[in-house]
């Protein structure tokens, strides 16, 4: 195996500033790496540009020419990690859960080795560097908006240190004339530009992340690769007609306009024509018989009625005309202990557990209710490290009994960045009800659960189930405390990759 440690000290060597041989060394070294060496050998270039960031004495000429290299080799080696993580490519070498520090790692170290190239040559003065440095610049910016994305994907609080990057990195664009100057930032990509990079994370986090799937959060991103062209940055303010700015000055994350966010290193903007070209692509999508999305450059998923709801709710975020969303009930401070169960399966077999006693013991977790109401619950619990948990996830709380037993679904997660993650709960039934689920035309059966109608809190009378039996007006024979029915389900209510929540309609009662 390739001595990694060797080339990074060889890299660096003091004894020999100019690197020339070896970074030759290194591209020869670099190209023979076996397949199964790829972690590893992202690790270890990750580690070098992490040492040459910290090398404050390394010449400009050298750090120019040494952070577009190991970008060149860690890039193939980046996407392939990528997909690992997601599950789109199976590697034997590798677990989802072991790559994704080192992908983390490249985001940041990456943006920084670019950021870095561009302070130091603003700080000597450098000439004939201008196309070089602007194309750092965007190469940076877009680094950056990934650790931003992948922040997003995992609900994590974004660092005020990626904010005060992204922010003085844009404002450098903006005073070198090249925010809006097309540029490609590598030689594959697609053209962009700096103001794009940049307002495509400012839009990635004004649209509620915590509130999303991961899968929605993806393609937010995604359709915002294309929407932000139609967004510009103002340096004048207008509280009747912008709504959302930023301090170029600050480490601060974008908010809704107020009257007293003024001064040189503010940006406003406005999201008319934005919103109205988004409005415009539902209506479309919802008129045409074959839609098709990749004809305005998005995702063919986009023509869904689930990305057709996403994107309701997101006209509705950036709309003028729609006020921000208010709490529907009022909420009542509430510090205690309650035991949690997360995922529709660990539910259903600690509620039929409770039943049976020589039933499995289902693995149950102790978090912190901080506040109640009526339609659901506020609490928090220390998970820095967990990646599990996500938004539309099925949970169950409270005693230790089924009468206090509580299921509800994951609304909001926020992970904050002492490890400290809040979340919020949609309270769906106080009493849960397990149910046998059996096709029609089938003898095997499955578990769900039931939650019965609540006048007072606006329930409705729903099934959870898993994903895997899910479809639309399929019929099923449900059993529970003796009796049976003949029922068909609605189109779902909303669904994840493991569970469907949907209404349904009695067609019959059977005989026990």
């Amino acid at each position: 195996m390739f001595d990694f440690k060797g080339l990074v000290s060889a890299l660096f060597s003091r004894q020999r500033p100019d690197g020339v041989h070896d970074y030759k060394s290194a591209t020869m070294f670099m190209q023979e790496l076996p397949e199964s060496d790829l972690l590893q050998a992202h690790i270890e270039i990750v580690k070098a540009l992490k040492q040459l960031n910290g090398n404050l004495r390394i010449s400009l000429k050298e750090r120019i020419r040494t952070v577009p290299y190991l970008d060149e080799k860690a890039r193939p080696l980046q996407q392939h990690l990528v997909e690992v993580y997601f599950g789109r490519l199976i590697d034997e070498h590798i677990q989802p859960h072991q790559a994704l520090p080192a992908v983390l790692a490249y985001w940041h170290q990456m943006a920084e080795g670019y950021r870095l190239c561009v302070k130091h040559a603003a700080q000597t003065g450098a000439r004939n560097l201008d196309r070089q440095l602007q194309v750092f610049t965007l190469r940076a910016l877009h680094l950056y908006n990934q650790e931003v994305k992948w922040g997003c994907l995992r609900y994590m609080e974004i660092d005020g240190r990626t904010w005060r990057n992204l922010n003085r990195l844009y404002l450098y664009a903006e005073q070198h004339q090249f925010a809006t100057t097309p540029l490609q930032p590598y030689g594959n990509d697609e053209i962009t530009d700096a103001r794009r990079e940049y307002l495509q994370a400012q839009m990635l986090v004004l649209s509620s992340p915590e509130k999303m799937q991961p899968s929605q959060i993806e393609l937010a991103w995604q359709w915002l690769r294309r929407w932000c062209a139609r967004i510009e940055l103002e340096s004048q303010i207008r509280p009747n007609r912008q709504l959302f700015a930023v301090n170029l000055a600050s480490a601060s994350a974008p908010k809704r306009l107020r009257r007293d966010m003024v001064g040189e290193h503010w940006r406003y903007w406005f999201t008319e024509a934005l919103v109205l070209h988004v409005r415009s692509l539902c209506q479309e999508f919802e008129l045409s018989e074959q839609p098709d999305a990749r004809q305005h450059g998005l995702p063919a998923e986009s023509t869904d009625p689930a990305s057709l709801e996403l994107m309701t709710r997101l006209i509705n975020l950036w709309s003028r005309d729609v006020p921000a969303p208010v709490r529907r009930h009022e909420r009542r401070a509430a510090r205690r202990r309650v035991q949690v169960v997360r995922g529709l399966d660990n539910v259903i077999h600690f509620l039929h557990g409770l039943r049976a006693l020589d039933a499995p013991p289902v693995h149950a977790e102790h978090w912190l209710l901080e506040n109640e109401s009526q339609g659901g619950y506020g609490v928090n619990y220390s998970g820095k490290s967990d990646d599990r948990l996500l938004v539309g996830e099925i949970i169950g709380l409270g005693a230790t009994d089924a009468r206090n037993f509580a299921v509800g679904v994951i609304r909001r997660i926020t992970k904050r960045r002492d490890g400290q993650v809040q979340v919020g709960i949609e309270r769906l039934s106080a009493n849960p009800l397990v149910v046998e689920l059996t096709p029609t035309q089938s003898q095997h059966s499955f578990l769900g659960l039931y939650a019965s109608e609540n006048g007072n809190a606006a329930q409705e009378r729903v099934l959870m189930l898993p994903q895997t039996f899910f479809a639309a007006y399929r019929e099923f024979r449900l059993a529970a405390q003796g009796k049976s029915y003949r029922i068909r389900l609605d189109p779902a209510l909303e669904q994840t990759a493991y569970t469907a929540i949907s209404r349904f309609s009695v067609l019959q009662r059977l005989s026990a």
